[in-house]
């Protein structure tokens, strides 16, 4: 009987070990999610647990779900103080955020769907789409610049492109390509350089092991959001 004890102790010991080394252990990320990348004053965001906020799943229910259905259960499952972070009211303009990730700043926030600005709370957001969402380093003048970073695979290579998006004469967004980003992978509270900086195309290209990573781009420059996105190799 002492034996079986022991043994079971062990067990379960054993498992709650793998459960430390493994991010998938009880956190199964949801099938219908989008991938939502948080950036707080110019600097990548980290959840309740100190993880950083790089297109992390929130689940996308069903048709009809909008970008602040998205951020409201960004709250509820990753900030630190739950839904309570979050707050809306109705402006003149519709409903629009009063409170993010717990900071209330006069209304100094962005966010984007797929690199789009968004036009609104109720705008549409699918399985699989990227949203950036972001507080204002500069509340007055609201100079950060919004980065859009996609990626392409060919087996073990990865192509980045950062775009920084401004305005052109007409005040229509524009974007233009972003030097400088360094390009790293994340994974939990770990940062890891890749040694790869975007040129003056905005593109660099490196290799990783084969697997699946978060990537993203930081420009340290000015005042920029994270860009992020999720690539597989091969």
């Amino acid at each position: 009987m002492k034996k079986y004890i022991k043994l079971t102790a062990l067990l379960l010991a054993l498992v709650m070990v793998l459960c430390l080394g493994l991010s998938s252990c009880g956190k199964k990320e949801p099938k219908n999610a989008a991938y939502v990348t948080l950036t707080n004053a110019a600097e990548l965001g980290t959840d309740k647990s100190g993880n950083y906020v790089a297109a992390v799943a929130v689940e996308v229910p069903a048709e009809g779900t909008t970008v602040g259905d998205v951020i409201k259960a960004l709250h509820k499952t990753y900030s630190k103080g739950g839904e309570a972070d979050y707050a809306t009211s109705t402006g003149q303009y519709g409903e629009q955020i009063d409170k993010l990730w717990g900071v209330e700043n006069g209304g100094a926030y962005g966010y984007y769907i797929n690199g789009n600005m968004a036009m609104g709370l109720t705008d549409p957001v699918k399985v699989g789409d990227y949203v950036d969402v972001f507080i204002y380093k500069d509340t007055t003048n609201y100079s950060d610049a919004y980065v859009a970073l996609k990626a392409e695979v060919n087996g073990k290579t990865v192509k980045v492109t950062a775009e920084a998006m401004g305005f052109d004469a007409n005040w229509n967004p524009a974007f233009t390509p972003l030097k400088g980003a360094k390009i790293y992978t994340v994974d939990g509270k770990k940062l890891t350089d890749t040694g790869a900086v975007t040129g003056e195309d905005g593109t660099a290209s490196f290799e990783l092991k084969a697997g699946s990573y978060t990537i993203v781009a930081i420009n340290t420059d000015g005042t920029y959001t994270v860009g992020a996105v999720r690539v597989t190799t091969k």
